[in-house]
């Protein structure tokens, strides 16, 4: 029996072997399924954040061999605060001393930084009152920061990794992809979380401007999004096990996803996010675009974009 890849056949399209690939936010919940999915295919991937310890938790649990098979790269623990400049320079430093490029870029981390508590059925002066009470300066700070100037920041300190990749082992352009949220795409506000739903609509922006600017002869850097929707995590449930992974109860979650008015039968898999990722990564024709991943939420969603 021949030993040869058919080059169509999933093994040979997403290969990773000798990959780099950087996530930040990548200890727990979607950027972990993501650093899974990368190494599981052969990349060497360092995940970031600032807790050394869920780092390395989740670099012991989910990067051994045992874990990844036999073709599997390998899952490194890096810290770095996405809104530290010195922190992020010392994260690319040590990037690049180790591997001299990076092939891919995920910009993941992200926070959720409150809502209003009122809604307009509540009247004028209550629900003045909340949207200006509830929700304060640092609220949008926060998430402009973590959310779309992070993402800036963290890019354009990467970029000269990336442009190496073209001349590393894979003689492929490197690439950036955005985690932006379907909640940057929507006119309503999820119950008043004005910041995050604004910060995301800007790191929307935010990725098509790069991958404008990125796409001169003198770069080529690809950079595209992906816009999730529901998927089990810290962010979302609040909580995760003791190997960084959460867990969600299906009925409950159906069941506030009603109050939205919004008809999901349940989260997103590892497995649905993970081939989204790989499709956007190793596809060197994809340019410029921000892929949904939501199971149907902005199709049923009133006011969506």
């Amino acid at each position: 029996m021949s030993s040869i890849v058919h080059p169509l056949s999933a093994a040979a399209l997403f290969n990773l072997s000798g990959w780099v690939a950087v996530i930040t936010g990548g200890g727990t919940g979607v950027g972990l399924m993501m650093a899974k999915t990368l190494a599981a295919n052969g990349a060497k991937v360092y995940i970031t954040g600032r807790r050394e310890d869920v780092l390395k938790t989740s670099a012991d649990a989910h990067g051994s061999r045992e874990a990844l098979g036999p073709q599997g790269g390998s899952i490194v623990p890096l810290v770095m605060d996405v809104t530290s400049k010195d922190s992020i320079k010392a994260a690319v430093q040590q990037v690049g001393d180790q591997e001299g490029h990076v092939d891919v870029l995920i910009n993941n981390a992200g926070v959720w930084s409150g809502r209003a508590s009122a809604r307009p059925d509540a009247g004028v002066e209550a629900y003045a009152k909340s949207l200006f009470d509830d929700l304060t300066e640092e609220n949008f700070h926060k998430a402009f920061e973590t959310n779309c100037a992070a993402m800036y920041f963290v890019t354009a300190a990467f970029l000269p990794l990336l442009v190496k990749a073209a001349e590393g082992p894979n003689k492929k352009p490197g690439n950036v992809i955005n985690n932006t949220s379907v909640s940057g795409s929507l006119r309503i506000t999820q119950n008043g979380q004005f910041p995050y739903n604004a910060s995301k609509a800007a790191a929307n922006h935010l990725t098509r401007q790069l991958a404008n600017d990125f796409h001169h002869d003198n770069i080529r850097v690809r950079v595209n999004g992906f816009a999730l929707g529901m998927f089990p995590s810290e962010m979302t449930l609040g909580t995760s096990n003791e190997q960084n992974e959460s867990t969600y109860d299906v009925e409950q979650f159906r069941t506030g996803m009603k109050a939205y008015g919004v008809n999901l039968e349940r989260m997103g898999t590892a497995q649905e996010l993970g081939s989204t990722i790989l499709n956007i990564a190793t596809n060197d024709y994809i340019w410029g675009n921000i892929i949904t991943v939501d199971g149907g939420w902005v199709l049923s969603a009133p006011g969506n974009f």
